[in-house]
């Protein structure tokens, strides 16, 4: 038998893990029962809602050292998965754990497109996503067996680019010098 995979699974709110994460959640706990996984904890985080503690739990994951993926859903526009993977590889320097993203399935049509378009055109994201297997309860599903499978990419940290700190009028003469 190999390595047991551990998981943290992340969802942005009690509603969507109640009505989008059930069978998933099944799934785990099958896969746990088997001893190929261990599901170390379950959080309902809103980026939006609680920015300093949803940040601290992600560091507090990172620092456990024994965590192999965090699969993380959210709807609407899906910010949740991406800044959890900016922040582990940006700030915490973290390139063991995969962040597989999954996009709920919301009231409106145009919230489910947004919830894809967020995690596909993230910039220097290397959250593990499919719009067509990682969408809605079956994509939630999916995410499960991948993270238990554990065949997942290797994470290569970015090079940090330095945020720039300029008055207006350096912002000017930046601006008309690249002309």
């Amino acid at each position: 038998m190999g390595k047991k995979i551990k998981i943290v699974v992340m969802v942005e709110s009690d509603i969507f893990l109640k009505e989008q994460c059930l069978k998933g959640l099944n799934l785990l706990s099958g896969a746990e029962k088997e001893s190929l996984c261990e599901v170390i904890m379950v959080l309902s985080n809103s980026i939006y809602l609680n920015t300093n503690q949803t940040l601290a739990n992600v560091r507090g994951i990172s620092e456990r050292g024994d965590i192999d993926v965090i699969i993380v859903g959210a709807g609407g526009a899906n910010h949740l998965a991406v800044i959890v993977d900016a922040y582990l590889r940006c700030d915490l320097q973290d390139n063991k754990i995969v962040v597989i993203g999954v996009a709920f399935e919301g009231i409106r049509k145009q919230h489910d497109k947004a919830a894809a378009l967020s995690i596909e055109h993230a910039p220097g994201s290397q959250v593990v996503f499919d719009r067509h297997t990682l969408f809605g309860p079956e994509g939630f599903e999916e995410a499960c067996r991948l993270a238990v499978e554990g065949d997942l990419p290797k994470i290569t940290l970015p090079i940090i680019k330095k945020a720039e700190k300029r008055t207006l009028g350096e912002a000017v003469t930046f601006v008309i010098k690249s002309f």
